[in-house]
């Protein structure tokens, strides 16, 4: 493996391993707050949707008991109950919601992996000053013909 392989690999390793150090690695620091600000996001959104989720679950499960001494206590803003069409349909809600967001922290964790992979792999790609294209009408002889051709001088 060359050189650059071997650091191309290395900062991919450590972005699986550490959010956010990929990025550091490759000299762009300002994008790990970001990475981290996804991930954090997510994450909060995970815990707060899967405790409004279970809220909601136990006082449907408390509602739709035979049970006649439990009894839900959830109010909505008005000071109202809820009914148990309201508990189910929140219960569902929630747990979408916090299924979107476990999404959303595995997308924003491959997506940091795949942006230091690819600044690992064009920190060093030849962006030469020297790169020119010329389009020219086409010459054979003295001879005229319609054509086109496209030269690209490295």
């Amino acid at each position: 493996m060359t050189e650059n392989q071997l650091r191309i690999k290395k900062t991919t390793t450590w972005a699986a391993y550490l959010p956010g150090s990929g990025q550091i690695i490759n000299r762009k620091a300002w994008k790990a707050p970001i990475v981290w600000g996804a991930l954090g996001t997510s994450v909060y959104y995970i815990s707060d949707n899967t405790k409004q989720m279970r809220s909601f679950k136990e006082a449907w499960q408390f509602e739709t008991d035979d049970n006649p001494l439990t009894f839900s206590t959830l109010t909505k803003e008005s000071g109202e109950l809820y009914t148990v069409d309201e508990l189910e349909d929140a219960t569902f809600l929630y747990r979408r919601n916090r299924d979107l967001s476990y999404l959303s922290f595995f997308t924003f964790y491959l997506l940091q992996i795949v942006d230091a992979n690819v600044d690992a792999h064009l920190k060093y790609f030849d962006a030469n000053e020297d790169l020119s294209f010329r389009v020219l009408p086409p010459t054979f002889g003295n001879e005229f013909q319609l054509g086109l051709t496209c030269k690209i001088a490295l």
